[in-house]
């Protein structure tokens, strides 16, 4: 992989291979399920008893706190790709930043691009060879599992957030860390992992990716709570904690960024709140809850994403421009 002849045949085979046919059609159906579920869950939200007034007379400063909430964790993703690829990385901060938010907007579409997007931008703009790239994912996924683990488990085993709390999930996060290092060191491991193992070997990156990880969760805890803030919803803490692992673990489902997020942070929402939420129409308050929690995300990715995505675009295509011509002067050469 090492060679710039073999790379763009390696790149195009993965983008051959992501999207097929048979994953274009699975991304399709999938997405127009979401757009069913995400319908349902606004006739829910409208359709019931949901006080929606308390939304409309809400403090701008929470709707503004809100939408930063929803930049912010945004931000602080593209800071865990940062930081766990720097060694790797020729892009500054801020261009890493406009690819990250490319991604999270090419992840609204019928087919969510964003993984692709992110291989083939990283490879070509950046010069990063793909077995990094591919440990760079595993490495985020395995982090972001292990820090909504080790917060699932505080909080189900402590309750309230708290020092305690806060105490459980650094030790669960600290043994988490050290098995995942101790793990990319197993022969077995490394022979089957082909080199995609190496970034949890790295400390740096390790502690990058747990860290970050629990830093966008606690950005999506925060939204969660100005959502119900904002609707005048009187849900603890801890169930505040458990709604927005929820969230977060719903946004990677691979079927669609619509609907399939708001529904699962509704049905939870209902089944686990009930009690939190009084005398309301419970079905109809976590839909509404579900909803504005997501819209303070989107009113900030969908904007964004289209600005960097002409900056993305432009910065590909000038990429292969330099090829071609220097292709073109080795040849005449």
């Amino acid at each position: 992989m090492s060679g710039n002849n073999q790379e763009p045949m390696e790149i195009g085979d993965v983008r051959k291979k992501m999207l097929s046919r048979k994953r274009i059609a699975i991304q399709i159906a999938g997405f127009l399920i979401g757009l069913v579920l995400i319908i349902l869950c606004i006739r829910t939200a409208f359709q019931g008893d949901a006080d929606w007034s308390r939304l409309q007379e809400a403090d701008s400063g929470l709707i503004t706190a809100l939408l930063v909430t929803g930049l912010l964790s945004t931000v602080l993703d593209g800071m865990v790709f940062w930081a766990v690829m720097r060694p790797y990385h020729k892009l500054g901060f801020m261009e890493v930043q406009g690819a990250n938010m490319t991604a999270s907007f090419l992840n609204y579409g019928p087919v969510r691009l964003g993984t692709i997007f992110r291989i083939i931008f990283h490879a070509r703009v950046d010069g990063i060879p793909l077995i990094p790239i591919f440990a760079w994912f595993a490495a985020i996924t395995v982090t972001t599992a292990a820090c909504m683990g080790s917060v699932f488990l505080a909080t189900i085993t402590v309750g309230q957030p708290g020092l305690l709390w806060s105490v459980v999930v650094a030790l669960l996060l600290l043994v988490s860390g050290i098995t995942i290092w101790f793990l990319a060191r197993v022969p077995m491991v490394r022979r089957r992992a082909n080199g995609i193992e190496r970034m949890f070997g790295d400390p740096q990156a390790l502690v990058a990716g747990l860290v970050g990880r629990l830093l966008v969760l606690a950005s999506i805890c925060v939204r969660m709570a100005l959502a119900a803030e904002i609707l005048d919803l009187n849900i603890e803490t801890n169930l505040v904690v458990m709604i927005s692992i929820t969230a977060l673990l719903s946004s990677f489902i691979p079927l669609g960024r619509f609907g399939w997020r708001e529904a699962t942070v509704a049905l939870v929402t209902a089944r686990f709140a009930a009690d939190s939420l009084g005398e309301v129409d419970v079905a109809a308050t976590a839909a509404q809850l579900a909803l504005v929690e997501s819209a303070g995300e989107a009113l900030v990715v969908l904007p964004l994403g289209i600005l960097t995505s002409i900056w993305a675009g432009k910065r590909l295509l000038g990429t292969r421009k330099s090829k071609n011509d220097a292709e073109t002067g080795h040849q005449d050469a």
